[in-house]
């Protein structure tokens, strides 16, 4: 029978380290200290392990490729068509020059080591991350000379370089259009965030300065905030705060893919938009041409712009241009689709 050859895994367990550690160790790369390039090597002859060995490539035959990171878990599951000009607008970027983005699916809870093999396998020049966030993967990734730019995640904003949106501002701009129009008595409606808990923060803190502003009060009881799939609670929290005397005339919701589920649970209670109430979000995670998708007045991101900027981004990191700008953030724009009108 025909042994098997041993392959890179079983020589990293002989050696005690990691895939990623013995793959740079046998090629001669990273910061591997002398002893542990040994062991690995040794490792290697033992099993009867042999690196494959292939002549120089030619520079218009060495392979020029940048892994897009994107997020699988359920939570991200929604969120494809929001994403999907983000990833569009990088391929045509690189493309013109000379790179090829290959989409890496990951998950939360995927092992960094077998990550990075993978990023390693696809012999990536750079790194992009839409929405998944690991600040060990990141770093082991720039230690290595990989660089990585992360798209929409304010959480890595002051560590590595970023494409976020500005949410501060987009909520700041969505409560005064409910206040231009007319709305004192605006609730805030939001869901709990622990993967981006930046954003939460952030959108909050620009709806309660144009609040402030304008010397409208605010009480915590006009805030509703539950889990994403708690549809119970959101079902209750909408009936309590609508059951006040002083019940909100306009709402402002976190995202509009939680206001479909807002709107849903308004219409079980009587609760027409935007005669009785009216609702602003920032968006635009759904997709507006569906003709069963309700009309929703949002603060549009453009993520078309956001894979532009982000592309251009990676490219200067790559070219070893100076980089001033460590962070960039995209501004977000008001898109009246009907959904919001003067009160009474």
């Amino acid at each position: 029978m025909k042994m098997a050859k041993p392959n890179l895994s079983q020589v990293a367990a002989t050696a005690g380290v990691s895939v990623t550690t013995a793959s740079l160790a046998l090629a001669g790369k990273g910061k591997i200290s002398p002893a542990v390039r040994e062991r690995v090597a040794e490792a290697a002859r033992k099993l009867g392990y042999k690196r494959k060995v292939t002549r120089d490539p030619s520079p218009s035959e060495v392979p020029r490729t940048i892994t897009i990171l994107l997020p699988m878990d359920d939570i991200w599951a929604h969120v494809f068509y929001f994403v999907r000009p983000i990833i569009i607008e990088i391929e045509k970027t690189l493309i013109r020059h000379g790179y090829y983005p290959v989409v890496l699916p990951t998950l939360y809870s995927a092992d960094v080591e077998i990550t990075i093999a993978k990023i390693l396998a696809n012999e990536a020049k750079a790194v992009f991350s839409i929405h998944y966030g690991n600040e060990a993967l990141f770093r082991q990734l720039e230690g290595m000379g990989i660089p990585v730019v992360v798209i929409m995640n304010n959480n890595f904003q002051d560590t590595f370089y970023s494409v976020c949106v500005d949410d501060f501002q987009g909520a700041y701009e969505g409560c005064l259009h409910l206040i231009r129009l007319g709305h004192r008595r605006i609730g805030y409606v939001d869901y709990a965030r622990p993967d981006l808990p930046a954003v939460v923060v952030d959108r909050f803190i620009g709806f309660t300065k144009a609040m402030n502003e304008f010397s409208i009060p605010f009480e915590m009881g006009m805030r509703l905030t539950v889990r994403q799939d708690d549809r119970p609670a959101l079902g209750e929290g909408l009936r309590a705060m609508f059951a006040r005397a002083s019940r909100p005339t306009a709402l402002f919701v976190h995202d509009d893919y939680f206001a479909l589920r807002v709107v849903s649970e308004l219409a079980a209670l009587g609760i027409r938009v935007p005669q009785d109430v009216s609702i602003v979000a920032p968006g635009d995670v759904l997709n507006y041409g569906d003709p069963f998708v309700p009309p929703i007045t949002t603060m549009r991101i453009n993520t078309a712009l956001m894979g532009q900027i982000s592309a251009d981004l990676i490219l200067n990191r790559l070219d070893r241009k100076p980089e001033d700008i460590h962070v960039l953030k995209i501004k977000q724009q008001l898109v009246d689709r009907g959904s919001c009108r003067a009160p009474g």
